[in-house]
């Protein structure tokens, strides 16, 4: 096969957007299309577990990503907990996962996740050629048939591949697709960041820094997932509630911390305790989107929330965005202009199925509103293999032999793969 670098327009700079880059970059001509002009990720933090850690520390390190620079946190345990009594419901010490997947499970905010992106994907010391960031890009339209990204300044863009990697509200996908609903489950959720210092100096919170580990507080129609992240410093709550507001025009908004606690008094007093040492807080209505039949069109694909937006019950939303990128560095490694489509198609190939069932898991998994006092404990454990056991590198090159690619996989701890 012949190898061109092939012009690739990325719209959209958050996770999905700088891991691609990160990942296209050795190969092809990357120009990143932001639409915020500080480019800066909000939110709180984010857990790669091993089917995406297995990412990082190979073929996104080998591109350039430091996990040290992204202020990473390893797991040591995991706990399901009640919310009353914090009798332990489910325990895992993670030598038995590292040790049966091959992998760490690793804890980020998801601010220096995003900078360490960023910084590899734009470094002048990675592989191949040095992408180019436009911010205050505003996506007005992408036009597939003549390979155009236009913007609502006037400014068009043309490329050999456009990818769509702007968010739950994508402006690409609406108008490569059509309008892209999402659906909300009548749950809402609080963020906050509470440093780790604070909760280790009050006998009554230390109890939940122990050690690295995620916390989920269990509760009839109520969760709080607890973890550490930013080298330790911070302590990451996401506390899930029923909400039946409708919050679509306005999916984040600040809120009192009062309110926050108010909203779980009645959960083992050391969860208000913590709740209450936070500065600010902010509420997400969670919404996500039906599985997509397909995720390409012509030269157009569509990654990340974009694509496959869900909720944060089993922490997938981030490892499925790098395991979309990933997927695009091999399906793309040595195509030509006019096998893009064919390429394409490939990816839906690998991701739509496994994205339709992740989302359908990660559905199975939300807490439902609900008069009971009494605890309908689903573990986390249900789905953990088919979401960790996957190596997307393989399947990937996998695949591309059987659509009679000659490309084998060199070197599984580097994601290493060339063109026989």
């Amino acid at each position: 096969m012949a190898t061109t670098r092939l012009s690739v327009v990325i719209c959209g700079g958050g996770i999905a957007g700088f891991a691609t880059a990160l990942l296209l970059r050795e190969d092809h001509d990357v120009t990143i299309l932001e639409s915020s002009s500080l480019n800066e990720e909000l939110g709180a933090a984010i857990t790669f577990s091993m089917n995406a850690s297995r990412l990082l520390r190979s073929s996104l390190m080998r591109a350039g990503f430091d996990k040290a620079k992204a202020r990473y946190v390893e797991a040591e345990k995991f706990q399901e907990l009640h919310w009353q009594d914090l009798s332990v419901l489910l325990e895992w010490k993670m030598e038995g996962i590292t040790s049966k997947y091959g992998e760490p499970w690793w804890y980020f905010s998801r601010k220096d996740v995003h900078q360490e992106l960023k910084r590899a994907a734009l470094s002048p010391d990675g592989l191949g050629t040095l992408p180019q960031l436009v911010l205050g890009a505003h996506v007005e339209r992408v036009d597939v048939e003549n390979r155009t990204v236009f913007l609502k300044s006037g400014k068009s863009f043309q490329a050999d591949v456009i990818v769509g990697a702007d968010g739950i509200r994508s402006a690409s996908g609406n108008s490569v697709f059509g309008k892209l609903t999402t659906e909300t489950d009548g749950m809402s959720a609080y963020r906050c960041m509470i440093p780790s210092e604070k909760l280790k100096n009050n006998p009554e919170t230390n109890v939940l820094v122990d050690c690295a580990k995620v916390l989920m507080f269990i509760g009839p129609d109520r969760r709080i997932v607890a973890y550490p992240c930013s080298s330790w410093d911070l302590m990451n709550f996401v506390c899930i509630y029923p909400d039946p507001r409708e919050r679509k025009s306005q999916w984040s908004t600040k809120v009192t911390v009062e309110e926050m606690v108010a909203t779980f008094k009645d959960f083992h007093p050391s969860v208000p305790a913590a709740l209450s040492m936070a500065t600010e807080t902010g509420v997400w209505q969670l919404r996500d989107r039906n599985p997509l039949p397909t995720l390409v069109k012509d030269c157009f694909a569509l990654i990340g929330d974009a694509a496959h937006a869900m909720g944060p019950h089993q922490g997938q939303g981030s490892c499925q965005a790098i395991e979309d990128a990933e997927a695009l560095r091999i399906v793309l490694k040595g195509a030509i202009r006019d096998s893009i489509a064919e390429r394409l198609k490939i990816f839906d190939q690998l991701r739509v199925q496994r994205v339709a069932t992740v989302i359908q898991y990660t559905r199975n998994m939300a807490p439902k509103a609900t008069i009971s006092k009494e605890v309908n404990h689903k573990t986390t454990q249900t789905y953990s293999d088919y979401y960790w056991s996957y190596k997307i590198t393989q399947e990937a090159v996998n695949i591309m032999q059987k659509h009679g690619f000659a490309m084998k996989l060199v070197d599984a701890a580097t994601g290493e793969v060339s063109l026989v």
